[in-house]
């Protein structure tokens, strides 16, 4: 469930959302009536996740957060084992979590960012160090056993000790996930625009290998496991919903902006909440139309399964990409030149990009991709 509502921009951020949040009552009304209009379609399939991401979720509120789990659940077969909330710290206080518990959800994906007040401050987030640490520990006590916390590396600002600092407090917090981002510029976002003006200088790719390198020896210094590039989990931690997309099941994105994904087809909503809400309002002729779609090629699916599949400590098995896409990895050029320097690896029969050289890993894919 996309929800494209934040109560600030941050510097950074690319996603579809909004600002201006009194649209958010048509919104929630307009979600529930895609998924109704959406569930014929996925008749005979079984869903096992729900994940609301943004924007910011936790900007509904957990009573409407619920009505559209509500819709879901009215209009689906389930057999949940996950359901998530992305949420920032300044929305967690005593009753929203209370609420957020009460209506079923188990995860939540607390957006922290940092902990250091001149980042956050250039971030643009809202929260402090010590809000976000509340809300962490809050949410523990109130019987969330599942919580993620979000961090990014690789910044243009902060101290040297920063990213050490960060990871210290983080840990030191009762979550049983990190997902842990290297800041990449994106146009038309603040950051990306005080690079072009010369007013900040992108961090060199020494300091992006030093911090990957400590988040590695930290995070497995108190027990997460390294299960994805970007992904760190205590035993039992890992996140099904996220793993789920890397697995190449099929998922029903809602909300503008959103992905669909099922039979090597891919379609998306317009990112755009007018149009979304307009064609909403049109019943289920209307959504279709404003969304856009592709079929994946055997080519596509066997460079995306690349992707996806090379990001994971699981890497990929041949024989399975031969059979789901007719095209053969132990055929491709570049692979034992990438396996005699150290960029690949064999474990347990499947191919994969060994720790150390994950910062590189889309280069790499790039060498194996058709």
């Amino acid at each position: 469930m996309h929800v494209p509502f934040c109560a600030q921009a941050c510097s950074y951020c690319d996603f579809h959302f909004t600002t201006r949040l009194n649209d958010r009552s048509r919104m929630v009304d307009a979600i529930i009536s895609e998924i109704k209009a959406s569930m014929p379609g996925w008749s005979g399939h079984t869903f096992r996740t729900l994940y609301f991401g943004g924007g910011t979720p936790s900007i509904l509120g957990a009573e409407a957060i619920g009505r559209i789990a509500e819709a879901a659940f009215q209009n689906a077969d389930w057999a949940l084992e996950e359901w998530t909330v992305e949420a920032n710290p300044e929305d967690l206080n005593t009753a929203g979590l209370k609420a957020l518990k009460d209506i079923g959800v188990g995860r939540l994906s607390v957006g922290i960012q940092s902990f250091d007040p001149d980042v956050l401050a250039w971030m643009r987030r809202i929260h402090s160090a010590e809000t976000a640490e509340s809300a962490v520990r809050r949410a523990a006590e109130l019987g969330f056993d599942h919580i993620s916390l979000d961090l990014m590396y690789g910044l243009p600002v902060g101290p040297e000790t920063r990213w050490e600092d960060d990871l210290q407090r983080a840990l030191a917090l009762p979550a049983d996930h990190l997902s842990c981002y290297i800041l990449t510029a994106e146009p038309r976002t603040l950051y990306g625009n005080q690079l072009d003006k010369g007013q900040l200088t992108a961090p060199p790719d020494e300091q992006v290998v030093r911090e990957y390198n400590t988040l590695c020896k930290s995070t497995a210094k108190a027990g997460f496991e390294h299960y994805e590039v970007s992904n760190f989990a205590r035993p039992g931690g890992r996140s099904r919903h996220n793993s789920a997309y890397w697995d190449g099941t099929p998922y029903l994105g809602v909300g503008p902006g959103a992905h669909s994904f099922s039979d090597s087809k891919r379609w998306w909503n317009a990112r755009s909440n007018a149009a979304f809400l307009r064609a909403s309002e049109q019943g289920s002729e209307g959504i279709k139309k404003q969304q856009a779609s592709e079929v994946l090629s055997n080519t596509d699916r066997f460079n995306e399964a690349l992707i996806t599949g090379l990001r994971r400590t699981e890497g990929v098995h041949p024989a399975e990409l031969l059979k789901d896409t007719g095209l053969d990895l132990l055929a491709q050029d570049g692979l034992q030149t990438l396996i005699g320097r150290g960029d690949c690896e064999w474990h347990n029969g499947r191919l994969r990009i060994p720790e150390p050289r994950w910062p590189m890993g889309d280069a790499i894919t790039l060498e194996l991709m058709h």
